[in-house]
């Protein structure tokens, strides 16, 4: 999360440093006295806001390993809390793990437990920066955060014992395939003459205690690997392997070291704590034994710190989108400009063009109006070739019909009922549309006064006109003889008529829009 405040919290003594860039920005010592207590809140005002990862390096620590049964979910936590209450009463400090599966029918499930049991070492350095403000990421065990060595060193041992020298002593800290088992610490010694053979004879205990444990056979070898980050264990390897053939020692010099994890040598001489120190803050371990009234201010502070990034990433998103906007706006105003520029040259040219016409006999809406005129006149214009072949079609299948006249016209007078009346308003009393008429004056040939077989021919040939899609009715004006019930009849219909004839007359319209 950036830059952090990295604290180590021993018996006599607590270190802090600042992380920054993913290195140590120095490392300063304080006693655990009032003095030392002051000092460290003279350095924590400098801080504002930035949060504080607690490491504790302490003898009162517990560590236990307990089967408990399989279970997932609520059931599994409240089966550990009630197993973490018991266990640990006196302290709030406490954390856990699940650690693998047993593989018997079972199939139980195997948890490490871990506790501070004494939560009054950090009281007055909670005291310091719960009065600046600073919020807790969490507080953590020395010996869990030891576990990122084999990370960095890619031990595979399947009996490891790390060898580390702090401010609070010699820790010792076993790893069974890979994974956390215990860990002892054993007080600094002042004579330099037997501090070696000491500390030789602390980690052969450890082996016996494995041992004992069943956790290690005596046939087993044991690999101990010492960081000696001061320098000052370097004849420990030879009096770890001195009279115990199962156990090989390998140890790591103050460079190499500093090479290995990358940290400064003036690092590395500012505290004996630099080390675990530099490795809290490149990674924080899995075990968090702060409870939940400890960490309510990181809690927050993380809150925060998601408020601001989802603000950020809204504003970044906002800006994209107007600088997309302000593109697009400048890219349409160009545009724009230039079909200004082009509207321009091309009213310039036809400026220049229609300088060149001769002058006009009149206005520019005369001559639309007149072009329009001409137009719908020429789309109303029609000529008699329809009505033409229609008669000439229906002659050809009437020989006994002869055509003495044949009229045509395109008018709105009206329907055939009204000229029959000789009328100019329509029979049906509608004002009348544009349409096509034909009226056929002609006479049956040869007549020889068979009025009945005359009307015959003229109604055959009159539903020959009628039957063509493009008429609308066909209608007689005239027949040789009147067979309306309103007319007198004279004579007899067996002698031929007086003018020796049977003459008629027919007027065909045809449809609208033909």
């Amino acid at each position: 999360m950036g830059e952090k405040i990295l604290v180590c919290v021993s018996a006599d003594q607590a270190s802090a440093a600042v992380w920054r860039g993913k290195r140590l920005a120095g490392c300063h010592l304080f006693d655990n006295e009032p003095e030392g207590w002051r000092a460290f809140s003279n350095f924590l005002s400098a801080a504002r806001g930035t949060p504080v990862h607690i490491m504790v390096d302490t003898v009162d620590e517990d560590y236990r390993f307990e089967t408990l049964p399989h279970a997932k979910g609520g059931d599994r936590a409240e089966m550990v809390a009630r197993k973490l209450k018991q266990l640990y009463r006196g302290t709030s400090y406490f954390s856990y793990s699940l650690q693998s599966r047993e593989a018997d029918k079972r199939k139980d499930d195997r948890y490490l437990f871990a506790a501070f049991t004494s939560p009054d070492l950090l009281s007055p350095w909670l005291k310091a920066i719960n009065d600046h403000g600073l919020p807790v990421a969490g507080v953590y065990s020395l010996p869990m955060v030891s576990a990122v060595f084999i990370t960095h060193l890619k031990l595979k041992h399947p009996n490891l014992l790390l060898v580390t020298k702090g401010s609070a002593g010699v820790r010792q800290t076993f790893f069974k395939n890979l994974k956390f088992r215990i860990s002892r610490l054993t007080p600094l010694r002042e004579t330099v003459d037997s501090a070696d053979q000491h500390y030789a004879d602390e980690v052969s205990n450890t082996r016996m205690y494995l041992d004992a444990l069943t956790i290690t056979h005596v046939d087993d070898t044991l690999q101990v690997v010492v960081l000696d980050q001061d320098d000052s264990l370097a004849g420990l390897p030879a009096a770890i392997s001195r009279g115990r053939p199962n156990m090989r020692c390998t140890l790591l010099s103050r460079a190499e070291v500093s090479a290995r994890f990358a940290i400064a040598p003036t690092d590395l001489d500012a505290s004996p704590d630099a080390l675990p120190l530099h490795l809290l803050g490149d990674s924080a371990p899995q075990h968090n034994f702060a409870p939940p009234q400890v960490t309510r201010g990181f809690q927050r502070y993380v809150g925060r710190r998601l408020v601001y990034a989802a603000s950020a990433a809204v504003l970044g998103i906002a800006l994209i989108w107007s600088g997309v906007n302000v593109m697009n706006t400048m890219r349409a105003g160009d545009e724009i400009s230039s079909l200004r520029r082009k509207t321009q040259e091309f009213q310039q040219q036809y400026q220049q063009v229609t300088a060149q016409f001769p002058q006009a006999p009149t206005s520019t809406d005369n001559l639309r109006n007149t072009v329009e005129i001409a137009q719908q006149i020429r789309e109303s214009m029609r000529s008699p070739e329809a009505a033409l072949l229609l008669v000439s079609r229906a002659l050809d299948a009437s020989p006994g019909i002869q055509l003495g006249r044949f009229e045509w016209a395109y008018d709105r007078r009206g329907s055939v009922a009204a000229d029959a009346a000789a009328s100019s308003v329509p029979a049906d009393g509608s004002s009348g549309i544009l349409l096509q008429r034909a009226y056929l004056y002609g006479e049956v040939k040869p007549f020889n006064g068979d009025f009945k077989g005359a009307l015959q021919q003229i109604s055959a040939f009159a539903s020959l006109l009628a039957s063509t899609a493009s008429v609308a009715e066909v209608h007689a004006l005239r027949l040789p003889l009147n067979a309306s019930s309103e007319t007198a009849l004279s004579g007899s219909t067996n002698t031929p008529g007086e003018s020796g004839s049977a003459e008629f007359e027919l007027a065909v319209v045809f449809k609208a829009g033909t």
